[in-house]
């Protein structure tokens, strides 16, 4: 019998680790029984669960399990399965927790050998930057604005840059505009800069600029920086915990007057529906993205901050909420 950790949230700020028994031995066919390696913080998704913000979906709130961006090792398999083995490592969108059953549905990558089980968890983080990317039609030299340097937006920089774009950031912290040229951003601005940054877009402005923030401002200045017949990606939920809108989010000074697109990001397909039309869906955009690592095209380091043992999650998400230091993400080890 295995003894599970299972990370829960009852409440806001109240995160507790649960207990319960696996066995083993009562595997069903089609049982893949895994053990988590590493898995990173989510920290835009987490923190927002941890500290309180309002569901995203008209569901109940708490309690709640945390964590989706799991590597596991596979350590038995139901007699059915033939297409692992024993020792593969794996992605996984599993919670935080230390032994789980996966079906063959569940299992989104096999780890290559030269992607390190920490850098592997951090893989669905960039993932969302990349769909974005593949939503917004960036053609090479298209000039791109990323708005808020967190782990998402960093994620957009560099899918942005591997796709040709002339890549300009918004943050007002020193860690994340430093993380962001490393990344490929030609320059980086503070939102005190916007001016100097219009001057340099020129009349043309940006073919795509990615919001990240849930900052009315931030919004407004998505909306002004671009261009005619430009592309607005929204990975961040405007308004979400902010009741006030100080001006209207539908001006039409900027969506009539410059036919703007607006594109919801946060879901790839899960699978290519069965026509084949869908291109690109989740499972192929993570084998990609595990691929980059390995061949040394997409740094994780760059946006983690730290790993610590699994049992410090808390404290992680208390670090996360405050921002001191501009933390990015923290990878837990499960096998302390």
């Amino acid at each position: 019998m295995i003894e599970v950790k299972i990370a829960k949230l009852l409440a806001p700020y109240e995160l507790v680790f649960e207990s319960d028994n696996l066995d083993e031995n009562a595997l069903e066919s089609d049982d893949i029984l895994c053990k988590t390696l590493f898995s990173a913080i989510s920290s835009g998704t987490e923190v927002s669960a941890y500290s309180g913000a309002p569901p995203l979906r008209p569901i109940k709130a708490y309690p709640r399990l945390v964590g989706y961006c799991n590597v596991a090792e596979i350590i038995s398999l139901g007699s059915s399965i033939t297409n692992y083995k024993v020792g593969q490592r794996v992605l996984t969108f599993s919670s935080h927790r230390s032994h789980f059953k996966a079906k063959n549905k569940d299992i989104l990558a096999i780890i290559p050998d030269g992607v390190s089980s920490q850098f592997a968890s951090t893989a669905y983080i960039f993932h969302l930057g990349y769909d974005a990317v593949l939503n917004s039609n960036i053609k090479y030299g298209s000039p791109v604005v990323v708005l808020g340097l967190g782990i998402i937006g960093l994620g957009s920089v560099v899918a942005s840059k591997m796709s040709g774009g002339k890549v300009f950031a918004i943050s007002n912290h020193d860690v994340p505009k430093k993380a962001a040229f490393q990344m490929g951003a030609i320059d980086v601005f503070s939102r005190n800069e916007i001016s100097e940054l219009k001057s340099i877009l020129g009349s043309r402005m940006a073919d795509v600029v990615f919001t990240t923030s849930n900052s009315w401002n931030d919004w407004e200045i998505a909306l002004d920086l671009a261009g005619y017949n430009g592309k607005i990606c929204i990975l961040g939920f405007p308004g979400r915990g902010i009741e006030d809108i100080p001006f209207n989010p539908l001006d039409s000074r900027y969506l009539y007057h410059k036919q703007l697109t607006l594109q919801a990001v946060g879901h790839a397909p899960e699978e290519n529906d069965s026509r084949q039309f869908l291109k690109f869906n989740e499972k192929d955009n993570l084998n990609f993205i595990l691929n980059e690592m390995d061949n040394n095209n997409i740094d994780p380091s760059l946006i983690i901050t730290d790993e610590i043992p699994w049992s410090d999650l808390d404290n992680a998400y208390k670090k996360l909420l405050s921002r001191d230091e501009s933390p990015f993400t923290y990878i837990l080890d499960w096998n302390t």
